[in-house]
């Protein structure tokens, strides 16, 4: 059961590594071609630009997933430098469980957001509802909870043991 777990967690870290490199790929190619069709033939892509302002909001928030999985997001540092060696582990569950609880209100913040959008009906480009374009906000907040939550199990347990991680 635990490898089969293990499993469908390494092919979602791939999907989801993959999923970045390609809405980066997207991102400057169409980036690109949009700078290349105004400068040389004084024309563009309509909806390039709106369509860009996601695929920067996509990959943003699915770098910072990653950045959460590889525990190389952006944090302040200031505490674990003064705390006692002994005081560092319960510091880091206190920050993870912190953080947790910060990205589930978000995640709830992203859900309602995402439903007003859905109840406005507003299309954006090419007919393609705005909400769909905006769903990875709920989508990366609660994928950063779960991490953050994992690591502060994590955390409990290595304390548990005596071996601080």
């Amino acid at each position: 059961m635990k490898l089969k777990i293990n499993k469908l967690i390494r092919i979602f870290e791939k999907i989801e590594e993959c999923g970045l490199i390609f809405l980066f790929t997207c991102l400057l190619l169409i980036a690109c071609l949009q700078i290349v069709l105004r400068n040389i033939f004084a024309t563009g892509i309509g909806y390039a630009d709106p369509l860009l302002r996601h695929l920067v909001l996509w990959t943003g928030l699915l770098g910072a997933t990653l950045a959460t999985k590889q525990d190389r997001h952006i944090h302040i540092d200031i505490l674990p430098r003064i705390v006692p060696e002994r005081g560092k582990a319960f510091l880091q569950i206190a920050i993870n469980l912190f953080s947790t609880i910060i990205c589930i209100f978000l995640t709830y913040a992203a859900i309602k957001f995402i439903k007003d959008e859905y109840q406005a009906a507003t299309n954006l480009f090419l007919q393609i509802p705005i909400w769909i374009l905006e769903v990875i906000l709920p989508i990366a907040f609660g994928i950063m909870a779960i991490r953050f939550f994992a690591k502060t199990i994590t955390n409990v347990f290595a304390v548990i043991k005596g071996t601080s991680s």
